[in-house]
């Protein structure tokens, strides 16, 4: 993933290329950074199946328009003297790994994504809210194809993973399908629970709670000099005893020791199912390319010896 927050691999790698083919996509500011500085050496061809998106927020050098599928089958450039490129590309990846083994006893969110998502296997289908979960699941989920990632992206719609979720079940009702949410998006659309426990739908949910709106928390940590205005959640229900009064098994995660054995219990689960995971309140997702800057210009945690 490219973009603000996207991996340092990934964005050094779009920074630092000489041809960007862009198939569908319309270089919205969360992917590109500062628009004058993304993929600066790069030539571009733009491909889409709408004429009015070539060029019209980056100025293509060569735009083509009509079905995606087509194009790209017709693409033949041969036998290419790349392989310096793969590698440096490659070594980037290695050096910018993400580091799971985060020190402390408490649930470590990216760590606990990854692992989840790896324990359900090609199957999995996730959908998720808006906020730092939305981030961490993201970068940190293993899909199998696109379609197993289901968010609302940009539009930032609080309270579309539930019923993502839903509609999921319906479409592939032998998928395992997860819900990742946050404990401001759950809020929105918490009635469907109701609607989960009617008609026995078996969604997983992974309810991420750092008692704020922690997305917002951040920003106005890093960009508004701490002063916090309306993102304190620390007054929430217990969320796992509000999921069972609607039905649902439900249960509390605390320490990154038990997280093994929850996640086995959450997949595992005949029905509806909520995973209570309480995480630090002030984490933070990383890396961030601010407002204004370009996208190898990311800001990235500082760690104290």
């Amino acid at each position: 993933m490219l973009g603000m927050h996207g991996s340092k691999a990934a964005n050094l790698a779009v920074q630092n290329c000489d041809l960007l083919i862009c198939c569908g996509a319309r270089f919205d500011d969360r992917a590109t950074g500062r628009l004058e500085g993304f993929a600066p050496h790069a030539r571009i061809l733009h491909m889409d199946g709408d004429w009015t998106e070539i060029s019209k927020l980056k100025t293509a050098d060569h735009g083509l328009v009509g079905d995606l599928a087509h194009m790209l089958n017709s693409l033949h450039p041969g036998a290419l003297a790349i392989n310096d490129w793969i590698d440096d590309c490659a070594q980037d990846k290695k050096n910018h790994a993400w580091p799971y083994d985060a020190p402390g006893e408490g649930v470590y969110a990216p760590a606990l994504l990854k692992d989840l998502s790896q324990a359900a296997g090609d199957d999995l289908i996730v959908t998720c809210d808006v906020g730092q979960h939305q981030m961490w699941a993201a970068q940190h989920c293993r899909f199998s194809r696109p379609e197993a990632h289901l968010t609302s992206g940009g539009l930032g719609a609080m309270g579309y993973g539930i019923p993502a979720g839903i509609g999921a079940l319906y479409a592939e009702p032998d998928a395992q399908v997860v819900t990742i949410t946050g404990d401001g998006s759950i809020m929105m659309n918490l009635q469907e629970l109701a609607t989960l426990n009617r008609y026995h739908l078996p969604l997983k949910i992974v309810l991420l709670d750092n008692q704020a709106l922690g997305m917002v928390r951040q920003w106005q940590e890093l960009f508004f000099d701490g002063n916090y205005s309306e993102i304190d959640l620390s007054d929430n229900p217990d969320f796992a005893d509000l999921a069972r009064a609607f039905g649902l098994e439900a249960f509390t995660v605390r320490t990154q020791a038990s997280v093994p054995a929850a996640i086995k219990r959450l997949l595992s689960s005949d029905g509806p199912t909520l995973m209570h995971v309480q995480i630090d309140s002030k984490a933070n997702v990383w890396p961030l390319v601010p407002p204004g800057a370009d996208n190898h210009q990311m800001m990235q945690e500082e760690v104290t010896p």
